[in-house]
């Protein structure tokens, strides 16, 4: 098997506390590949981090990208991913 790592920027939808944007995410995306085969058996992210700011309150939010959903919490003008 082969696993290939690719950093890239997308726009994914983020939502809580009452509130909904498009924003712009950074994130790392595991592929794995069996033998030499062009379409991965499996994909996961191991990284992705909102890079633009907004006036949203501290709390909980979702991330949606690319069929993946991520979550975060809000703590000053960062968002911390949480399990």
């Amino acid at each position: 098997m082969i696993t290939t790592k690719e950093d890239f920027s997308l726009h994914g939808t983020l939502r809580g506390e009452g509130h909904q944007r498009t924003c712009s995410v950074q994130a790392t995306r595991n592929s794995t590949y069996v033998d030499e085969s062009t379409v991965p058996v499996a994909v996961a992210y191991c990284r992705c981090d909102i890079v633009d700011g907004d006036d949203f309150p501290e709390g909980n939010y979702e991330l949606e990208f690319d069929g993946h959903t991520a979550l975060f919490t809000q703590k000053g003008e960062h968002y911390l991913a949480r399990s």
